[in-house]
Formats: structure tokens, sequence, C-alpha cells
């Protein structure tokens, strides 16, 4: 299926997307649902600068696009066209058009989508349109795709986007997705995207980028009171039994973790080691490096030496001069689960000796 499609990965999809927004083309791409092509085009566009519009042609008929005709008073025929296309002279700046499901489109669609794509206009309306990016699913996957018109292929430029684990790790941390969960896939990488059930078409839950990300949600959204059954019963029901299942060990760990990991970052008590599994070991690392980005969050807007500054900055003390007694392996998964260097810039981390350590330490291990 797709046959001579070049397969590009995430990093050289942006590429591709910020040359097509930047020049002004059509680009295409096809990937397995929930990796994040409509994602990444929405990110795209908005960090150039554009409004994005947005088109779901799974949703939509002939007259949403073209519009229904009017018979004016001159006895011709015009349309009246939908409020929501960016039509020119009604809109102040060229738009990036987003075109999700191309391949859910149905067939009266194929040729206003011609025009849309050939000369950025529908029924002769011209339309303020910087570039276009359509995005479909795998013919393969159950999601009820259809074949593109060769017609409209061959006027972008056409892709399928695979996918790994750390460009996306990046975008989570960056994002301040919960912590537990990219360390979770940090460890189990192979979770992070399962293909569908082969043979079983109502295997509805998968693990996904997407459907990891929206876990994480639910999870920020508990509370202490919330048991480990139904957390666990929330991640179940984004990414499937057997993902959710792993991933209860975790949560399991962490409910009994939670105080030991208070006070050390509060009061810098480092825990022992002894009686910690390696799971747990990791659970107490990422959940301690996490709640030094969490007080970066919450203290965001304040100034250098206030208050809450500093208290980021007795929190990472505090852990970091824990995390020396771990292995390497163990302050990787920690650091790349939530602190980004955005934070660690700052709240000026760089100063802090344990902190320069640990970096120093991860610096030696990867470069060899």
């Amino acid at each position: 299926m797709l046959t001579g499609i070049v397969e590009i990965p995430q990093d050289v999809y942006l590429s591709a997307l910020q040359f097509n927004i930047r020049t002004g083309g059509n680009l295409m791409v096809f990937g397995q649902a929930g990796i994040g092509k409509t994602e990444m085009a929405q990110q795209a566009a908005q960090d150039a600068g554009f409004e994005v519009y947005y088109l779901n042609l799974s949703v939509l008929e002939a007259p949403d696009l073209l519009g229904l005709p009017l018979i004016t008073d001159d006895k011709s025929v015009d349309y009246a066209r939908p409020k929501f296309l960016p039509i020119e002279g009604k809109v102040d700046k060229k738009v990036v058009l987003l075109v999700d499901e191309i391949d859910k489109a149905k067939p009266e669609l194929q040729n206003p989508l011609l025009e849309l794509f050939q000369s950025h206009t529908l029924n002769g309306t011209k339309l303020h349109i910087q570039a276009i990016i359509a995005t479909g699913n795998l013919p393969d996957e159950g999601a009820h795709s259809q074949p593109v018109s060769h017609a409209l292929t061959n006027r972008c430029k056409v892709y399928k986007l695979t996918h790994s684990f750390e460009p996306w790790r990046e975008w989570a941390q960056n994002v301040g997705l919960n912590a537990f969960i990219i360390g979770f896939l940090s460890k189990n990488q192979e979770f992070l995207s399962r293909p569908p059930v082969e043979g079983d078409p109502t295997a509805y839950c998968r693990p996904s980028p997407r459907a990891w990300s929206a876990a994480a949600r639910d999870l920020d959204n508990t509370t202490s009171k919330d048991t480990v059954d139904f957390q666990t019963l929330l991640v179940a029901g984004r990414v499937g039994a057997e993902g959710a299942t792993k991933f209860r060990v975790w949560l399991e760990h962490y409910r009994v973790l939670e105080p030991i990991i208070d006070a050390l970052v509060n009061k810098g008590e480092a825990p022992s080691m002894h009686s910690f599994s390696i799971d747990k070991q990791m659970v107490c690392a990422i959940g301690s490096v996490a709640e030094i980005s969490k007080l970066a969050r919450l203290n965001g807007a304040d100034k250098s030496g206030s208050k809450g500054w500093q208290d980021v900055q007795k929190a990472a003390k505090n852990v970091f001069s824990w995390l020396k007694v771990l292995p390497t392996e163990f302050q990787i998964a920690a650091v790349k689960s939530s602190l980004n260097m955005e934070t660690i810039i700052k709240f000026q981390l760089t100063k802090i000796p344990e902190v320069v350590e640990i970096y120093k330490s991860i610096r030696t291990v990867l470069s060899n």
C-alpha cells in the first residue's frame, strides 16, 4: 500500500511543513492515526504566524464547499458561499488551509478539491490561501479510507509519516505532559504505538501518541481521592488493557512514594534505596524531578530572587543532591521526563553545582 511514497520521520515532516508554508505549496501526508499529523501542521502554521482554517472532509458534502446556488436580481446564478472559507477580500492575511481526512472525502468532493488545490479557488471565488496541508490515515488501519484521486495527489508533495519516541518525548516534555507517562514510555517504548490488531476491526483501544497524551491529561485531572483502580481504568480507556496494566505498577509505586518525594523536594530528606525495587527507584526519581518542573510552572511569572524563584532552586538542589546516588540511566530518564531547557535557563539551575554535576555525568555517558 502507498507504493512508491517516501517515508519521513517527524523531524523531517516538520521541515517539510515549514518549507511548504513558507513557499506556498500543497503538501499531502498519510500516516497512522494519532501520531501527530494534524497537530504538527497546526503548530507549524501558528509558529509561522498564520491563522489555520480547518476543513474536515469526512463530514462535508459538495454544497458545503461550493455553496448553494442563488438566482440574482438579473436572473443569473450566483452561490451563497460558506462563511468558514477564507474568501479573498474578507480576510486580512493569507491563511494556511488544513484539509483533514483527505482519504474520507466523498467522491462528489474530488472535483471541487481539484480546483481548490490547483488555483486556490472554489467555483471561481478566490480564496486567500498561503498553503494547503492535507492529512489522511493509512489505508489498512480500519479508518474507512478511500483512494485519493491521482489528479489531486499530482498537485501535491506526498509523503508517509512515520514516528519514533524521541521527537514525541521532546514535544511531551515541552508541553508539560504527565512525567510518569513520559518516563514509563521511555522504558517501554514499544508501547508508544501499536498497529491495529490484525483480524479484529473492533479492537478500538490501542496505544498511540495521541492516546497516551489524552491519558496523561486524564491523570492530571484526578486527585488523591481517586483510586489506582480508577486511574488505571482511565488509562485503559485510552490505550487499551495491556498498556494500562503495565503502567498500573508505576501508579501504585507513586501512591507509596508521594510523601517520600514531598520530603525530598521540600526538606532535602533523601530516601533510602535499600528496600526499593528498580521500578520504584525510577518512579521516585521521575516524580522528584517532576516536582521541580511543577514548581517552575507555578512560579513562572516570578522574577529572579523572588520566593517562588528561590523555591525552585531549593527543590532542584535537594533533588539533584539525591540523584547522584542513582545509576546514570535513572538520572537520564528523570530529567528527560519533565525538565526542559527553558526551565533550566529561566531559573538559572546551571548555577547549582549539584545540577551541573548530574548533567556532566549524563553528557559523559551519552557521548561514549
